[in-house]
């Protein structure tokens, strides 16, 4: 090969090289729809702001309020710790992820840390400590980026630790907000407090209520069809029935049709 175009390439690659050192890593996407770029973002408590750092060094602050979302990169103890829970050692998983939730308090994966060590302390039916850890996750998240499904994990904690006042405030929240979605996965844990007070009608007409009062809420629609049709058949109610055919018909592929032989 001719010498000069092997420095070329032997140039170009050095290039390349260089280039992928000092890319960008991080993201902070800010409520106006812009997108800064750095190689890493870090959070100051005290004065409530990020910074993005780029790769010549310089900081661009950002106030919390303007940030809409991050991309932070991956700690390599998130899969060891999630490897740990799949093989239930719960035990060697917890030091792991609490330590990721202080480390990464506002960075993303102190939230995907907070989900996981809460279902650990769930499988060791310790349902106090997983309201604890849910309850640190929702008052250090803000409120836009809080998933529905951090809200269900968070309220099936506390429903287990038996925090009943605290949950009802938290239902009554989510039912007058303006997720639907999230109102209806609201309306049938008040459905559950209702049945384990022994109000069984007030319970179904709730898992109806999700069901037809929230049509977009699709996603909550088997759990509510299944849960209504548990009750009416300890009441020995034909209408259990009908729910069946509804919930098998409509929802064929969920895990509570499967759970109904579907």
């Amino acid at each position: 090969m001719n010498r000069k175009i092997v420095i070329a390439l032997a140039l170009v690659m050095g290039a390349l090289v260089i280039s992928a050192r000092v890319a960008p890593a991080e993201i902070l996407r800010k409520t106006d729809g812009k997108e800064l770029a750095g190689v890493r973002i870090k959070w100051f408590e005290v004065r409530r702001e990020y910074q993005v750092e780029g790769a010549d060094g310089s900081m661009i602050p950002v106030s919390v309020d303007e940030v809409d979302s991050l991309e932070i990169t991956k700690p390599a103890e998130f899969d060891k710790a999630a490897q740990a829970i799949a093989a239930r050692q719960y035990d060697a998983a917890i030091p792991i992820l609490e330590d990721l939730t202080i480390r990464y308090k506002r960075l993303q994966w102190d939230a995907r840390a907070g989900e996981l060590l809460a279902n650990a302390y769930f499988a060791k039916t310790d349902f106090k400590k997983a309201a604890q850890v849910m309850g640190d996750l929702m008052e250090s998240t803000p409120r836009g980026q809080i998933t529905d499904e951090q809200y269900g994990l968070y309220w099936t904690a506390l429903m287990g630790a038996q925090m009943t006042a605290v949950l009802k405030k938290q239902l009554n929240e989510a039912i007058a907000g303006d997720s639907k979605t999230l109102a209806a996965l609201a309306i049938v844990r008040r459905g559950d407090l209702n049945k384990a007070d022994g109000k069984r009608e007030d319970a179904i007409l709730d898992y109806l209520r999700a069901v037809l009062l929230y049509e977009e809420a699709r996603g909550v629609h088997p759990e509510a069809l299944f849960k209504a049709v548990q009750v009416l058949d300890e009441m020995r109610d034909p209408r259990a029935d009908e729910l069946k055919k509804k919930l098998l018909s409509l929802y064929p592929d969920s895990p509570y049709a499967r759970k109904l032989g579907g």
